[in-house]
């Protein structure tokens, strides 16, 4: 196959990965809990070029996971072995994490409804991470770029986190990501031991955190 047909092949896989997180409901689903309005910042929404307070992206309905401990596909289920490039230029692969407890979330940078978990996060990651806590915050959206996501961090006035923009897809389809505002939870075996599909409260995370740390 020549290089060209390559590249166009690798395009249309990442066109249609970012169609169907488009058609899943940025942060909406069953048992979903949808932000105020009023508490995503304005510039965010001029930003992002869409609607706030985790309003339908496309008008359809999640077709991601409901909440709760699940694995890709069944419970205990193992991480793919993929590694992914974070915004600093570090490798991330879930796969070298054994031993320590991970957490990844799905994003993009123009998603309003993820800002609140993604805020959870920056002060989860802190409080934990000398107990063995890894968070990387992955942005399903290939067009991304680090200035969308410091756009998006300074309109949530998010912390420090490690970041990375999937670009081909690859990362994002391994752990079927359906739809944004994900949560992925591996434990410190390489298990997959809690999943969602829906904005998550701090509570939530904060016990699933504390079983498995």
């Amino acid at each position: 196959m020549s290089g060209r047909k390559k590249t166009i092949r690798a395009m249309a896989a990442v066109a249609m990965l970012l169609a169907m997180l488009l058609t899943a409901s940025c942060g909406a689903g069953s048992g979903s809990r949808q932000p105020d309005a009023a508490s995503t910042p304005d510039r965010q929404a001029a930003a992002a070029g869409t609607d706030v307070g985790g309003t339908d992206v496309g008008g359809a309905e999640e077709t991601g996971t409901s909440a709760g401990r699940t694995g890709a596909g069944s419970a205990g289920e193992g991480a793919a072995d993929l590694t992914i490039t974070t915004l600093d230029g570090a490798e991330f692969s879930p796969a070298e994490k054994r031993g320590e407890v991970v957490a990844l979330y799905f994003m993009a940078g123009w998603c309003g409804s993820c800002i609140p978990e993604a805020q959870v996060w920056s002060k989860l990651y802190p409080a934990y991470k000398d107990r063995g806590l890894k968070v990387l915050m992955v942005s399903a959206d290939p067009n991304d770029t680090p200035q969308t996501i410091a756009a998006f961090k300074r309109a949530g006035g998010i912390g420090n986190l490690p970041w990375a923009v999937d670009e081909t897809g690859e990362f994002t389809r391994s752990l079927d990501v359906r739809a944004l505002d994900t949560t992925i939870i591996i434990d410190r075996e390489g298990k997959i031991a809690y999943r969602d599909a829906a904005p998550t409260p701090a509570g939530t995370l904060d016990k699933e955190l504390k079983e498995l740390l």
